[in-house]
């Protein structure tokens, strides 16, 4: 099963915006869009591969126990500029939800548990809701480290959607002209792995981020609100209902 928006055409455009890089700054954001290489360590090459067996026995588990469960859903839009793959759409009671599954570090769980979603994370599923017009969807977080899961239920925002769209606009226009935009410095340049396009060494980097920790993307990032949370490993059937 394919979600096709109502301005897809059957020719592809040559580029189109990855919904994982919605909550990315617009310089790494224009990189990836060009084709830019990455310098992946051996850590993050490992965190990928658990990251990618983790996902296929999350789809698994879900599709054992919601058989309406369908895995790797087609999505595109032209008008967005948007093509990528939903990891679960489940049909419930109120109708289609997306379900977005990330695993993250030990420590980096423990800061989502106690404070909420990544914007990374948000945003993705925000943009999978808002090109596909359904209003509900699931982030669901695992630990790498140790056993352990959070799910987030939110609805299509508006003001996300109007800020993703403002976003990829922006990107689309630097990649038209080949020009890379102004650095967006935050504390998440330090595990950037195309953190060398954007500063000459890594005392300058780690300077930089010092004296602006924050990231301050413009326009600012929407409130994050999400309807209910739960801890457990496996919700109940009334939770995904």
């Amino acid at each position: 099963m394919a979600i096709t928006g109502e301005n897809a055409r059957k020719k592809r455009r040559p580029k189109t915006f990855s919904p994982s890089l919605a909550g990315h700054c617009l310089r790494y954001a224009t990189m990836e869009m060009l084709g830019f290489g990455r310098a992946l360590d051996e850590e993050t090459r490992d965190a990928m591969s658990q990251g990618s067996r983790r996902h296929k026995a999350f789809q698994a588990e879900l599709g054992a126990r919601f058989p309406m469960a369908k895995a790797e859903v087609a999505l595109k839009d032209d008008v967005w500029g948007v093509s990528g793959r939903l990891d679960v759409l489940l049909e419930t009671a109120r109708g289609p939800e997306i379900i977005e599954y990330k695993t993250v570090g030990g420590d980096i769980f423990d800061v989502i548990q106690s404070t909420g979603p990544l914007v990374s994370h948000w945003a993705q599923l925000q943009l999978y809701l808002a090109v596909s017009a359904i209003e509900h969807g699931l982030l669901v977080v695992e630990n790498r480290a140790r056993d352990g899961r959070v799910w987030y239920r939110g609805r299509r925002d508006p003001a996300w959607e109007a800020w993703l769209k403002e976003r990829i606009q922006r990107v689309n226009q630097a990649v038209a002209t080949r020009r890379l935009p102004s650095r967006e410095i935050s504390f998440r340049c330090l595990s950037c792995d195309r953190w060398q396009r954007c500063f000459p060494t890594e005392e300058a980097r780690q300077h930089a981020v010092e004296e602006h920790p924050a990231w301050e993307p413009v326009p600012p990032v929407p409130p994050i609100r999400y309807d209910h949370v739960s801890h457990e490993d496996e919700p109940g059937a009334e939770f995904l209902a």
